[in-house]
């Protein structure tokens, strides 16, 4: 299809954004304190952007202090309890044991320590459908029992997503078409927030989950369209 060259990266939302701008609009660039950050790349740049503090990133190896004691009876935080404003938790191929010890403990010890995740996605989509690709939601599902604390979530289908959008752009809901592969985040998010929806069935969920969904009343995750793919938006073109 293309894209307008009216569109450029800043264009585009994704978690990470919001995640930043959740931290900044909490203030927590006024108090010293940094975040502790389960998470890729995507969210150290935003971070970055608004020269916000973090740790925790990349491997975390698990080690033994010796045979007969495990590490889980020494841990050692990397920063000081009191030293860290939030724990944000989203996608990373890095996660254990040691960071999840971590993330709990800074929640658990300090209760003003903001607990923020990036979405609660259960996969990601990949090239082979019979391989289950575990997205952000276990990880944070993980930290959320762990510490017995209730994250924010910022990513589709929850409000701080389309706050940041509706501040950023001052869209018109009426006017607004949320388009996307699931019915449970991209199709709730737009129903939930007064948008049109539509789902193409090129990614996560079918028709076949559509009808589930009204057969069980799940009517803010019935879409008001449907398409094979976004390309059906697309004007016939005559051919010669």
């Amino acid at each position: 299809m293309g894209y307008h060259p009216s569109i450029t990266k800043d264009s585009i939302v994704n978690p990470a954004a919001v995640v930043a701008d959740t931290l900044n609009r909490a203030g927590i660039h006024r108090t010293d304190k940094k975040v502790y950050l389960i998470g890729s790349q995507g969210v150290q740049d935003e971070l970055d952007n608004l020269n916000l503090e973090y740790f925790g990133t990349g491997p975390d190896p698990i080690s033994r202090q010796s045979d007969t004691r495990p590490f889980i009876y020494d841990l050692e935080l990397d920063e000081e309890v009191e030293n860290v404003g939030a724990v944000v938790v989203g996608y990373d191929k890095h996660f254990n044991y040691h960071k999840l010890m971590k993330a709990a403990n800074y929640l658990v010890q300090d209760e003003s320590c903001i607990f923020i995740a990036t979405n609660t996605d259960e996969t990601c989509p990949g090239p082979n459908p019979d391989t289950v690709i575990p997205d952000a939601g276990p990880l944070v599902a993980a930290v959320q029992v762990a510490s017995g604390r209730e994250p924010v979530v910022v990513g589709k289908p929850h409000t701080p997503a389309f706050d940041y959008i509706c501040h950023r752009w001052n869209i018109n809901p009426d006017r607004t078409m949320m388009i996307g592969d699931r019915t449970n985040t991209d199709v709730k998010f737009g129903r939930d927030h007064g948008l049109r929806t539509m789902l193409v069935l090129s990614g996560c969920h079918q028709v076949d989950d559509i009808v589930d969904n009204q057969m069980n009343e799940l009517d803010d995750m019935v879409p008001e369209f449907y398409a094979d793919c976004l390309g059906a938006l697309a004007p016939q073109r005559n051919r010669a």
